[in-house]
């Protein structure tokens, strides 16, 4: 099952570069993980970065995760920050889950089939 992530990352003083540096490496990891259906990093204001994450299935986050090229820009982005917290929406299975409490997550109410993957979407439809 899809489930989604909102992930707020407080930044601590003096790290903002750093940590954008690191977001970016990490983003680039999700390229190689077509399961990886959405990934937004938003910096609303300094020192705060807030990201959405849409995973397509338990596979594809495990597969994010354990990729070599993703363990160095996590682990920078989890010492540039004070505090990390995230909410999740949908289903994850107890692997998931238990990797999940590294970053505090909370699980979020959802109406019975109103988060699912939509089965026609096609990435490289012109409309």
């Amino acid at each position: 099952m899809a489930f989604l992530l909102k992930v707020r990352w407080e930044i601590k003083p003096g790290m903002q570069n750093q940590f954008c540096q690191s977001e970016k490496a990490l983003a680039e990891v999700m390229l190689n993980h077509p399961g990886v259906i959405c990934y937004h990093a938003d910096y609303p204001e300094p020192n705060l970065s807030e990201w959405v994450e849409i995973y397509a299935n338990d596979d594809t986050f495990a597969s994010h995760l354990d990729d070599p090229g993703a363990s160095k820009p996590l682990g920078e982005l989890i010492n540039c920050c004070s505090k990390v917290s995230c909410r999740c929406w949908g289903d994850p299975n107890p692997a998931s889950k238990e990797r999940l409490k590294a970053f505090a997550a909370e699980y979020q109410s959802t109406g019975k089939g109103s988060f699912v993957l939509n089965p026609n979407a096609d990435p490289a439809s012109p409309i």
